[in-house]
């Protein structure tokens, strides 16, 4: 019994020390998430402008 209790205000203990103010965005990674993320973007760039110019070559074939 008392080697339950102990358990219990240990990760009573844990948890009450837990730091919640950090930000769920803010992880060891966030800067390569950010790089991915800005990556993608260009690469949705990159595809409409390739779209865009197929486009305009099937239009001036024509």
């Amino acid at each position: 019994m008392i080697k339950v209790l102990f358990l219990f205000f240990t990760l009573l203990f844990i948890a009450a020390c837990s730091d919640e103010t950090q930000k769920v965005e803010d992880h060891v990674w966030k800067e390569q998430t950010d790089m991915i993320d800005k990556a993608k973007d260009v690469e949705l760039l990159i595809n409409d402008a390739a779209l865009q110019q197929r486009e305009l070559i099937e239009q001036n074939t024509q």
